[in-house]
């Protein structure tokens, strides 16, 4: 996954800059393309704490059915941020 988000990242890149008609000098691609990835784990965690609030709401009777689902959704989330931080 991380090394599929970071090759869609440069695709995206070098998308704009041909939209913008500019190419990128020095480390500017890369800046970008790393700008373009944060927003992405932004809205995935985002997704995830919203993914969360749902589970809980939904079973709000069952509190040790929510919490093992609570629990598996922020695994989930941890291991795909240090999956992404890698990509660093």
């Amino acid at each position: 996954m991380s090394t599929n988000l970071n090759i869609r990242a440069q695709q995206v890149t070098e998308e704009i800059f041909d939209i913008l008609g500019v190419r990128p000098s020095g480390d500017q691609g890369d800046k970008v393309a790393h700008a373009i990835e944060q927003v992405i784990v932004k809205a995935l965690k985002k997704s995830v704490e919203r993914s969360t609030e749902a589970a809980t709401e939904a079973i709000k009777t069952d509190t040790t059915m929510a919490h093992k689902i609570t629990d598996e959704i922020e695994l989930a989330n941890k291991v795909l941020i240090a999956n992404l931080s890698a990509l660093r």
